[in-house]
């Protein structure tokens, strides 16, 4: 049968209520078996019980090497770790630059837009202008405004003569080839 382990392996006793006892070996089996927990009858390997957590474990059981596997893996994880960091952070960094890139554009379109629909109203506003120019030009309003303004149309064309101070008119009298200019030599 098996006999009872008080001591772990800093040599500190083991104590309380859940002591786990030490199986005997079996020459023949090569693996160690918890005494007691073998079933009569089975060929089935025994149940091992589990470890709590926090417990100091006892040193591994005869016949079985100490398992270097663990801190392999535990190792491997822990190389993976910044590698699957960088992934995640190279992730969230393209997915925030695509959204304040699209973003961006987003706003710039809306901006052309309105600047697009602010350059055909003045375009339209020039139109408008230049035509209320074209049509302020025009003989008919001329003289309209003129009128409104006091202004009388000349009915014939009267000249006044300095040397001796009579007004004459050119309608039929010949008065305007009378006129010396100097200068003019007809």
């Amino acid at each position: 049968m098996g006999t009872r382990d008080d001591r772990l392996d800093d040599g500190t006793p083991a104590g309380g209520v859940g002591t786990i006892t030490r199986p005997a070996q079996e020459p023949d089996a090569g693996l160690a078996t918890p005494a007691g927990l073998r079933r009569e009858g089975t060929d089935a390997p025994p149940r091992v019980p589990p470890q709590r957590a926090g417990r100091r474990t006892a040193r591994p059981l005869a016949g079985q090497a100490a398992s270097t596997q663990a801190p392999d893996v535990a190792l491997r994880h822990t190389q993976r770790m910044p590698f699957f960091l960088l992934l995640c952070c190279l992730l969230g960094g393209a997915l925030i630059s695509a959204l304040v890139i699209s973003t961006t554009l987003a706003a710039g379109s809306f901006q052309i837009t309105r600047l697009q629909q602010a350059n055909s109203a003045l375009a339209t506003q020039r139109q408008r202008l230049q035509q209320a120019v074209a049509a302020a030009q025009s003989a008919q309003v001329i003289e309209q405004r003129a009128l409104q303004l006091g202004m009388r149309p000349v009915g014939e064309l009267r000249f006044i003569d300095l040397k001796t101070g009579k007004i004459e008119t050119d309608a039929g009298s010949g008065a305007v080839a009378a006129i010396d200019v100097p200068g003019y030599t007809p």
